[in-house]
């Protein structure tokens, strides 16, 4: 049996196949049938190891402490069957071990291996061009597509992926007119690419196109409702346009209605939310209480460090709210696990991480100044942080903001 791409797959019929496949390409568009249709593959072969790797794949996204024992299990459980499974299938297990103990470099490292051998290998893809963004290694995210691209072509399920992979590589890179041509194209192909429509999105959000892109993003509020969290990720592009074009009102409604999802925790939430209150504070907008909806998932959270840009999201509510105690709290638990860890995360957390969310309790207790100064020193390493161009900026707003106040006074 084989996998869209015409990849060998070692399932026992073909309904656990069929059902694999589709799962994949839910996964690919977002959708939030994507784990359940998995689940459905895993019942018709409890022995399938790919599909075991694939759910240990998909809860590593959620990007939360809160799943390393589902995690866990799923692994040991594709472990369990790599006997019968291809040399292909054997390396992706191997793969989810790395990057489930710690080792997002090595684990990169490892699909760039798998892909040289199997370039239509979109799960390897997807995954090494997820991990590279929130390692902030630029030449890794649009190396990736850009490597095994000539090896695809139009026949191929999901070559529009590709095409929006590759596209999002080349924006954050700062090629934005190819970056464009192919994200539109990935578009054309496949209108459920959500990745592609963001990877647009961001060239025209780069450029200062801001009526182009809620042009682009005129999309009905429920266009994405059957789509995980990242749909709200999607929204908080079209808020950007908003508050660029003062529409404010309109900007705090879209946050209400689309960007704030009250109905999750999921990472890119925090995010989303958080950022998106701050760029509007900074123009001056009152919006209200709407911190304060903000900060029980923050203090919950406070001891879940596995992704530095949720930290610093966190950081930022609690100080935003002058919730001092609650701050020195997380801070404490960010120093505990820099200080226990040997990983990648923990190191660039104990680095710059920490020293950012210091930056910006001091610059919210009214130290403008020593903020400013920590800031600008920082400045060089917040790629270090993952995300994106576009995302990173709200660290160069704190920093105006800050040299503001501190001439002021």
């Amino acid at each position: 049996m084989f996998d869209n791409q015409g990849l060998a797959l070692t399932a026992a019929n073909t309904a656990a196949a069929d059902a694999y496949n589709a799962a994949a390409t839910e996964w690919l568009d977002y959708r939030v049938s994507a784990m359940p249709t998995l689940k459905s593959a895993i019942d018709a072969d409890p022995g399938f190891c790919m599909a075991h790797c694939f759910r240990g794949y998909m809860l590593m996204l959620f990007g939360s402490v809160s799943v390393a024992g589902a995690v866990a299990n799923a692994l040991e459980k594709a472990k369990s069957c790599t006997a019968g499974a291809t040399e292909r299938e054997r390396r992706h297990v191997e793969t989810l071990e790395a990057w489930a103990g710690g080792d997002p470099v090595g684990a990169c490292a490892r699909w760039e291996a798998i892909l040289a051998d199997h370039p239509l290998d979109i799960l390897a893809l997807r995954l090494h061009h997820f991990t590279s963004f929130w390692l902030g290694d630029t030449q890794r995210l649009g190396g990736g597509p850009a490597s095994v691209l000539g090896r695809w072509s139009e026949d191929v399920a999901n070559y529009g992926n590709v095409l929006g992979m590759r596209a999002f590589g080349l924006e954050e890179a700062g090629e934005y007119a190819a970056a464009e041509k192919l994200g539109r194209e990935a578009v054309e192909r496949n209108a459920d690419d959500m990745w592609a429509i963001h990877a647009v999105a961001h060239v025209m959000e780069m450029q200062g196109r801001h009526k182009e892109g809620i042009d682009w993003l005129d999309y009905p509020l429920d266009q994405w409702e059957d789509r995980n969290p990242f749909r709200g990720h999607v929204w908080w592009h079209r808020g950007l346009y908003l508050i660029a074009a003062a529409r404010h009102d309109e900007a705090l409604a879209l946050y209400d209605s689309s960007i704030h999802d009250t109905s999750t925790e999921f990472y890119m939430d925090a995010h989303n939310s958080a950022s998106f209150l701050a760029r509007l504070g900074f123009k001056g907008v009152d919006v209200g209480d709407r911190w304060e909806g903000l900060a029980e998932t923050a203090e919950r959270n406070a001891d879940g460090h596995a992704l530095i840009f949720t930290d610093i999201h966190h950081v930022m509510v609690l100080a935003r709210l002058g919730r001092f105690n609650a701050l020195r709290d997380y801070l404490a638990s960010m120093r505990a696990f820099a200080d226990s860890e040997d990983t990648h995360l923990a190191k660039v957390l104990d680095r710059v991480g920490i020293p950012l969310c210091e930056a910006i309790a001091r610059f919210e207790a009214g130290d403008a100044a020593g903020a400013l100064t920590a800031m600008r020193e920082l400045e060089p390493h917040y790629i270090e942080f993952g995300a994106s161009n576009a995302q990173r900026d709200l660290f160069h707003l704190y920093a105006a903001e800050a040299a503001a106040r501190a001439q002021a006074h």
